[in-house]
Order: structure tokens, then sequence, then C-alpha cells
């Protein structure tokens, strides 16, 4: 009786079908004979999960993210190695979410936005002027290398099993003449947000992209996106290229906050070329992302600087690219005697920027005391004060 109501239950609940999902913060990276393999892996990795999240292939020549690379370190969650009898040895990689999304927001980079739509993908090949459709079942290599690719843009794509009902619910011509009511009741079964047809005849393809429901494919007056492609490579383009319309239709602004953010001041900054050194200097360290110059009083600048890496790794890197430049410790300490006190850290900060000499010590002034940046209510503690040596 159990076996016989166990029976029944799979009866009426119906097939279950597997989705490719795809985890966008873990990759494998195949490590090279460099003595450096493993830095390079990790950098790869990150660049590899970057372009997952943000859907841009080009994302690795942001001069943000390029400093962000040369401390890959620091995204890098999980690790361990993957040992093949016919590949070279690979490192399997995990990387932080949520400093991943800080790093895209810092670069002023947009994401593909998740839960992405699912794709049932069709597959007819043309082999010796026959043609068959590829199940998921069959373990073809075309289906093996569409998987590849679409893990490598995080694209969740799914096959037609191949089971009775899909042999008899959909014929090839349906398929080849992309006639949309047999295939719209033939995926119906998949419950996909689109459909791909892919015919393949040797070293060439070409494609038919659906950004519908099977519900609404046969009545729907949206032109479907279309493509050929060639060489050995002709499947992965295919992904890549329905890959970037997806990414591009459903982006995701992640706006301008970030919550790695410091205040600094230089004293000691007596003209403009002096300015504009400084502020060089500080957008070509590796742990900024970004410079914002908030206030000039006399000779001492405040700056809001957004960092890839934490305060002290800041102040480490400035104070060796810069020899001229040494640590006020004066202000941390006063800021730690405010907060034993139980005072307010922010309205001491604000008290010690605040006041303005009474003439304008540099030498070149860079701008007139009324056009100074207006401060918010709640300003940041200076972090680090540095002065700046004359000689």
């Amino acid at each position: 009786m159990l076996r016989i109501l166990c029976l029944l239950m799979c009866m009426v609940a119906g097939p279950v079908f597997a989705q490719q999902q795809n985890d966008l913060y873990h990759t494998e990276v195949q490590l090279t004979g460099s003595d450096k393999a493993e830095n390079i892996a990790k950098q790869e990795g990150l660049v590899n999960v970057l372009i997952k999240v943000s859907g841009q292939t080009d994302i690795a020549q942001n001069e943000v993210i390029k400093k962000a690379l040369a401390q890959s370190d620091r995204y890098v969650t999980q690790m361990s190695f993957v040992e093949y009898d016919d590949a070279p040895r690979a490192m399997k990689l995990g990387y932080n979410l949520k400093m991943v999304l800080n790093l895209l927001t810092q670069s002023e980079q947009s994401i593909w936005e998740t839960p992405r739509k699912s794709v049932l993908v069709w597959i007819v090949n043309e082999y010796n002027y026959q043609r068959s459709i590829i199940w998921e079942q069959s373990n073809n290599s075309l289906i093996t290398r569409i998987k590849e690719a679409a893990n490598e843009r995080g694209l969740p794509v799914m096959f037609p099993v191949g089971d009775f009902d899909d042999v008899t619910s959909i014929e090839i011509p349906d398929l080849w003449g992309n006639f949309k009511k047999p295939i719209a009741d033939a995926s119906e079964r998949y419950n996909p947000q689109a459909i791909l047809v892919v015919k393949v005849r040797g070293n060439s393809s070409s494609w038919t992209l659906f950004d519908t429901t099977p519900q609404y494919l046969p009545t729907t007056s949206t032109k479907p996106l279309e493509g050929r492609e060639s060489g050995a490579v002709q499947l992965a383009d295919m992904v890549n290229n329905v890959s970037d319309y997806f990414a591009k239709k459903y982006t995701k602004n992640l706006g301008a906050v970030v919550s790695q953010s410091e205040m600094i001041s230089i004293e000691g900054i007596h003209s403009t070329r002096a300015f504009f050194t400084i502020e060089k200097q500080l957008k070509q360290l590796n742990s900024v992302a970004s410079v914002q110059v908030d206030t000039i009083q006399g000779n001492k600048v405040t700056y809001t600087l957004n960092l890839l890496g934490d305060s002290e790794q800041f102040n480490q890197e400035l104070l060796s690219k810069n020899k001229a430049l040494s640590l006020i410790p004066e202000v941390i300490e006063e800021d730690k005697a405010i907060e034993n006190a139980g005072l307010n850290v922010n309205d001491a900060a604000i008290e010690q920027v605040t006041p303005v000499a009474e003439e304008q010590t540099m030498e070149e002034p860079i701008i007139e005391e009324s056009e100074t940046t207006e401060q918010s209510e709640e300003t940041m503690p200076v972090i680090h004060a540095y002065q700046l040596s004359s000689k």
C-alpha cells in the first residue's frame, strides 16, 4: 500500500527538472607554472566573479578594479586545490559577496540583477545532412560547452531531458523553422522564463532567443533576438551575446553610497602645485578608490577617501610613497580622549576643522574662501592627520 501511495504522489507531483544554478561568487581557475601562480589565479578569479556579477566582460579595464586586483587576497573567502588527470591543477575560489558589491559601487559599475531569467535551450545538430535534437541525457559535447560558457557568465540554463514527453511533443522541423506554437507547447513543462533555439551546422551555428515565457510566446509581437556564430568558440560567443543582452536589459545601479569612507587632513600645503601633486598621489594609491576634497583652510586640506583597503593599510601605503609626509598622532589621541569623556566625536571633528585662518597662507590660493565645500551636519571624524614637510 505504501509503495502504491508513493507512486501516486510522484505521478501527481509531475516531473521536476534541473536548472543549472550559477554561483556568482565562486569560480575555478587553472594554475600556471609561474612562481606566482596562486596570486595570478586569485586575480583571475576575482575578474571572473566581477564579470558574472556585473555582466560586463571588459570590467577589468576599470582603473579602480585594476587597483583592487593588486589586493585580490582581501576578497577571497574560500580556497581549495583540484587535481585533474587530463588538465592542469586548478584552484577553486570563493569571494566575499559584500566586498565584491562594494568594489563595484566604488568603481561606479552596475550589476546584472538577480534572480536571473532561466533559459531553456533547444539544440538541433546537423551532421552529414542528418538533423537531430540534442537532449540533456545524451551528455553531448555541445551541451557541455554551452554549460561551461553559461557558468562563466552567470547565465542560468537548462536543457530538455529527452524523455517520452519531449520526443512526442516536438519535431525537428518545428525547431528548425522557429515555429512558436509547438516550441511553446514543448517548453511549457520546464517553466522557463526565456527560450533559446540553437541550430548547429559543423563549425557554424545560428540561434534565436525568445525573451518570453511559453505561455505568451505564440501571441507575442516582440521580435526575437537572433545571431550567427562561427569558429571553434561559436557556442561561447552565442552565450556571451545572450548574456550581454540580459545584462544590459536587466541592469541595476548600485548607487553612489560607499561604506568604506574615511576622512583625512594634510597640513603644510602652501601652493597650488603642492595641492594637485598630493591629490594625484592619493588617487594613484592602490588602497584608494576615489578622492574628494572637502575643505581648504589656510595650508590645511581635508579629504574624504573611498578606500579599497582599511585605514591602516592606506596609512602605510601613503607614508611609503611620500617621504615628505609624516603622521600627526595627536588627532587620534584627541578623538580617543573625547570618546572617553563621553563627548560626540563628530562634533569635536567639526570644531577642529571649522576655524578659518585669518590669511590664506598658500602662495597660490586654490579657491576663494566662499567657494569651500559646505560641510554636512554629520561630518566624519578625521582618522589620520598628516604634516607635509617643506623640504
